[in-house]
């Protein structure tokens, strides 16, 4: 059985070994102990604050406890304490990275046996500020027998979807029916990564009056081709 320091010991290691799998300079501050956060990942000039978490049932909690010679206490956390909860999942030996906001909120590795939304560890494996609730019915769960049948689960991640960093550069060099193509998905599929990660996308007539430009600058290039070819006839 794991003491509580441990266990927040374990987080710690836990998220630091996979920010760095994932290329993320790691800093911990040694000035102090009581910063509100316990870590700091820096990558592509983005620095995130993170509250590294054990949770065995992926509860978020939104406070901090501590005991001393005066007694036990606590502490809720300020929307500005930290950024992102490095939540480590034991049972599944996974690191999620959902935003302060989720604090109180539950992250579920198992589908539940109820009709209520939950959120899922899988859509949290990257900085994540925004995701949607999923149902028992995208995996396959039977509320009369309250089994899950494996066979009929809708896998949700048929592929794997791009980072938030890759997407917002890629919606702006190709249109989302094309990003789709491109991973095997439609684009209604690309719109709510868009959604869940909170990227902004091209403004409605955006490729259309792209294409159009392209067009128009092609002519203008032939037209003076063709004038200094004339010209050249001419002189000739």
């Amino acid at each position: 059985m794991h003491h509580t320091k441990d266990k927040g010991d374990l987080a710690a290691a836990k998220v630091i070994a996979d920010l760095v799998e994932k290329e993320y300079s790691v800093f911990v501050p040694v000035v102090t102990e009581h910063a509100p956060f316990d870590l700091i990942a820096y990558k592509n000039g983005k620095c995130y604050r993170i509250q590294a978490k054990y949770s065995c049932d992926g509860t978020l909690k939104n406070k901090s406890n501590w005991a001393d010679k005066n007694g036990c206490h606590e502490k809720k956390y300020k929307s500005d304490d930290f950024d992102f909860y490095g939540l480590y999942l034991p049972d599944i030996n996974k690191v999620v990275y959902p935003s302060i906001t989720f604090g109180g909120c539950g992250i579920r590795t198992t589908p539940p046996k109820s009709p209520n939304p939950f959120y899922w560890w899988e859509d949290f494996t990257d900085f994540t500020e925004v995701a949607l609730k999923r149902t028992y019915k995208e995996f396959g769960v039977d509320l009369t027998t309250r089994k899950v049948n494996p066979d009929s689960r809708i896998h949700t991640r048929k592929v794997e979807r791009p980072s938030k960093e890759e997407l917002e550069k890629l919606v702006w060099e190709k249109p989302t029916a094309q990003i789709g193509r491109d991973f095997g998905v439609s684009d209604k599929a690309v719109e709510k990564w868009c959604k869940a990660y909170g990227v902004e996308k091209p403004p409605r007539g955006y490729w259309m009056k792209k294409a159009y430009a392209y067009v128009k600058a092609e002519a203008q290039l032939t037209e003076t081709g063709e004038n200094i070819k004339s010209s050249i006839i001419n002189a000739s």
